[in-house]
C-alpha cells in the first residue's frame, strides 16, 4: 500500500484546493453512499433521471447523459491517466476493484496493488505488480477500462438515448485532458505526458472503445511558451447547465470545440498566469 499511498499523495497535491480531482481514496471509506462499480449498472438510470432534474434547467436527457457518463469516465480513466503521465504507474481499473460515491463522484480503489515498470523505485516491493514496459501497462489499463466502462456507458445510452459514440469519444477526451492539465499542475514535461495520453487513447481503440473522433488541438503562444491545447471531440454540454449565463460561450470549457481561438487563448493564458501566481 505504501507505493499507492505515495502516488495518491502526489495526485492530491496537484490541486490542493481540490485534492480529490485526480486522487482516489484507498480502500472503501466507512461513510455511506459508496458502491462497487461492478454493482452500479442497475443504478445508472436513476442517476440519469436525477441529472435531468439537477443543474439542468431544460431537463435535457443529453445533458444528463454527459454528466453521468462524464463522471463515470473520469472515475475510471481520468484519474488513472494522471498517475500514468506523472509517474508511469496505475492502479487496477477493473470494475470489482473500484468504488464510486454517486453524490460526490469520488473514487475509491479497493485493491491497493500498484502496477509499476521495472525501473520504478517501488518495483518488487510489497503492494506492487511489475509489468514489462509502458506499452504493456497502457494496454493493460485500456483493456480493463473498456471492460469496466462498456456496461456503464451502455446503461447511460439506454436511459437517455444519447449516442454511444459521443460517450466513448468523451473517454478519449478525458484521457487527453488529464494528459494536458496534469503536467501543467505538476511542472512536468508536457510533450512526454501528451505522448502517453495519445498512446493510451490508441490502446483504448485497440481494445474496442467506440472512438470515431479523437479531438483536435491548437497551438497557443502565451508569454515565451507555446502550448498544445487539446480540443474535445465531444462537447460536455456544461454550458447548458446552471447557473445560466448571458452568453452561452461564457460557459464553454477551455477545451470546448465550440470555443473560438481568440477566446481559448485568452482563457488559457489566464489559467497559466494563475498557475504561475500560485507557484510564487
Amino acid at each position: 500500500m505504501e507505493a499507492l499511498a505515495a502516488t495518491v499523495e502526489r495526485l492530491r497535491g496537484l490541486r490542493p484546493e481540490y485534492p480529490d480531482s485526480y486522487a482516489p481514496r484507498i480502500g472503501v471509506p466507512a461513510e455511506p453512499g459508496w458502491s462497487s462499480l461492478a454493482d452500479v449498472v442497475p443504478h445508472v438510470a436513476g442517476w440519469c433521471a436525477q441529472a435531468r432534474e439537477r443543474d439542468n434547467p431544460a431537463g435535457l436527457a443529453s445533458v444528463a447523459a454527459t454528466a453521468v457518463g462524464g463522471a463515470l469516465v473520469h472515475a475510471v480513466l481520468g484519474r488513472v491517466t494522471a498517475a500514468l503521465v506523472l509517474e508511469r504507474r496505475a492502479w487496477d481499473v477493473r470494475a470489482a476493484h473500484l468504488a464510486i460515491h454517486a453524490e460526490t463522484e469520488l473514487l475509491a480503489v479497493r485493491d491497493a496493488t500498484l502496477l509499476v515498470l521495472p525501473d520504478d523505485p517501488a518495483a518488487g516491493h510489497p503492494g506492487t505488480e511489475v509489468v514489462p514496459d509502458l506499452a504493456v501497462l497502457l494496454h493493460r489499463v485500456a483493456a480493463d477500462a473498456v471492460a469496466t466502462l462498456r456496461p456503464l456507458l451502455d446503461a447511460v445510452r439506454a436511459a437517455t438515448r444519447y449516442g454511444l459514440v459521443p460517450l466513448w469519444n468523451s473517454a478519449a477526451d478525458s484521457v487527453r485532458s488529464a494528459a494536458h492539465y496534469v503536467p501543467l499542475y505538476a511542472g512536468a514535461d508536457r510533450d512526454e505526458a501528451r505522448g502517453v495520453g495519445a498512446a493510451l487513447v490508441d490502446a483504448l481503440a485497440a481494445h474496442g472503445a467506440r472512438l470515431r473522433d479523437r479531438g483536435g488541438q491548437e497551438l497557443l503562444r502565451w508569454g515565451t511558451e507555446t502550448y498544445t491545447v487539446p480540443v474535445r471531440a465531444a462537447c460536455c454540454l456544461y454550458y447548458k447547465t446552471e447557473p445560466e449565463v448571458e452568453r452561452p460561450s461564457d460557459a464553454y470549457c477551455m477545451t470546448c470545440p465550440f470555443l473560438c481561438s481568440p477566446d481559448r487563448r485568452e482563457r488559457f493564458g489566464a489559467f497559466v498566469d494563475g498557475l504561475t501566481a500560485a507557484a510564487r
